[in-house]
């Protein structure tokens, strides 16, 4: 009974670890600076304003659609938030279709802040990563980007705003690209495809910055999924003397999805629902070093070890009128049972139902052991 016991404790400490991985959690660091992770649910998206705050300060959008606390998709937690933007949702005197929120005052960037952030998003099975270009309708090649999801934008430095914001990411129709923004012309400069844009996926960003306005000083460096898609990469991004703060959601140019606009042979582009987008964020953090934010390793599951009985010792029968040997003793060729398969990837709970599947498997190894003892 004791080693039976002792084979389901270990069995019940690979069950504890299993679920603890399958729900993913910052240890506590305190070179965290903020977290913007919607776990306080609608509470979490409005109010947050004062530096040191978590949470989110201000909302830009003008339906209640708009932006939702949802808990189905997350990538971790309990909650996640769906932004949706369609033809009109044109936010006071801003330009362009946004649902957009903004953080506390901990996220306004100053010259030479270096700074590492992480985030999730997820771009929805029927994502339209470009629509046909609103002034250029004759030339079915020419696209425009269905809007950014994260960007940082400009404050110019208590003027009116004016102009692209420096820094965009987007989900086009093929890749996932950042834009880095020339500010004379409010166009990319530069146009960078991070990775390949997989729908229906959690995407996972780790993103280290050195802000600056200054090519030689300012860099970025992008992980995506674990993997380093954009190495160290010196550029300037930001405008001289302004600051830079984060916005999050979809934000797109004002034409798209406009029922009166044409085609030259005067079809309609778009339908006469506004031809909304969706995407979904989660688990934002920002903090001082890479491990503030970085991922936590998963603490792997103990592997049980079987317990082997010595063979009682056995003398060869004697020939008559040889010498009687030598008794052996010793244990017998240990035997290792099949080993036990707990599979890895899909979703996170998959580990936690295979430990619990292995304790009857385990429960029956440790009896038939135990009857062989006392045979």
């Amino acid at each position: 009974m004791k080693k039976l016991a002792l084979t389901f404790a270990a069995a019940a400490a690979l069950v504890a670890s299993a679920s603890q991985a399958a729900i993913p959690a910052y240890p506590d660091n305190p070179d965290v600076l903020w977290r913007g992770d919607f776990e306080e649910g609608f509470g979490s998206l409005t109010g947050h304003c004062t530096y040191g705050d978590n949470g989110w300060c201000n909302e830009q959008s003008v339906r209640s659609q708009q932006i939702q606390i949802v808990n189905d998709p997350v990538f971790e937690g309990h909650n996640a938030v769906r932004f949706e933007v369609k033809y009109g949702d044109q936010y006071k005197g801003y330009s362009d279709e946004r649902s957009l929120l903004s953080p506390p005052d901990t996220l306004w960037e100053d010259e030479g802040n270096e700074r590492w952030y992480r985030w999730q998003v997820l771009w929805p099975q029927d994502w339209v990563g470009s629509y046909p270009k609103w002034d250029e309708l004759g030339t079915p090649s020419s696209r425009s980007n269905a809007g950014s999801i994260v960007e940082w934008h400009h404050d110019a430095n208590g003027a009116v705003e004016s102009g692209s914001a420096p820094l965009y990411f987007r989900g086009e129709d093929k890749y996932i690209t950042m834009c880095l923004v020339d500010q004379a012309t409010s166009a990319c400069r530069e146009t960078i495809n991070l990775a390949e844009l997989q729908r229906g996926h959690w995407h996972d960003f780790v993103m280290h910055a050195k802000w600056s306005s200054n090519p030689n000083v300012g860099y970025l460096e992008i992980w995506i999924d674990g993997v380093n898609v954009l190495p160290k990469h010196m550029a300037s991004n930001k405008y001289p003397g302004m600051r830079n703060y984060l916005l999050i959601g979809l934000y797109r140019n004002a034409r798209i999805g406009d029922p009166n606009l044409l085609y030259p042979d005067g079809t309609h582009v778009y339908g006469t629902d506004g031809t909304p987008g969706v995407a979904y964020v989660d688990g934002f953090v920002m903090g001082r070093t890479k491990e503030s934010v970085w991922p936590p390793e998963p603490t792997p599951a103990p592997t049980p070890t079987p317990e082997t009985t010595p063979a009682p010792a056995t003398t060869p029968p004697v020939t008559a009128g040889a010498p009687a040997p030598e008794p052996t003793t010793g244990a017998a060729p240990a035997t290792t049972p099949a080993a036990i398969g707990f599979p890895t990837g899909g979703c996170s709970s998959g580990g936690f139902q295979s430990a619990w599947l292995a304790l009857p498997l385990i429960g029956l190894f440790a009896m038939r052991r135990r009857r062989v003892i006392e045979a």
